[in-house]
């Protein structure tokens, strides 16, 4: 928990829009959150770990401008 905790997410502004940088530098600290709170049956989740940490990944080269990306 205390992971997560250092990484809060910020309130919404007004607007209700963000930005996508910050944004995905937050919830990339989340996939660890299973291994690390969940104890034993973390292995149980290491498919969900996966897939949030490859999309965070893919979000994160698009945003940078990699090409060919599906």
């Amino acid at each position: 928990m205390a992971l997560l905790a250092e990484h809060l997410l910020k309130p919404l502004p007004a607007d209700k829009q963000i930005e996508t940088g910050p944004f995905l530098e937050a919830v990339s600290h989340l996939p660890p959150f299973f291994g690390e709170c969940l104890g034993s049956p973390a292995v149980l989740f290491t498919p969900i770990k996966a897939d949030i940490s490859g999309n965070i990944t893919m979000r994160k080269l698009r945003l940078r401008g990699v090409e060919g990306l599906t």
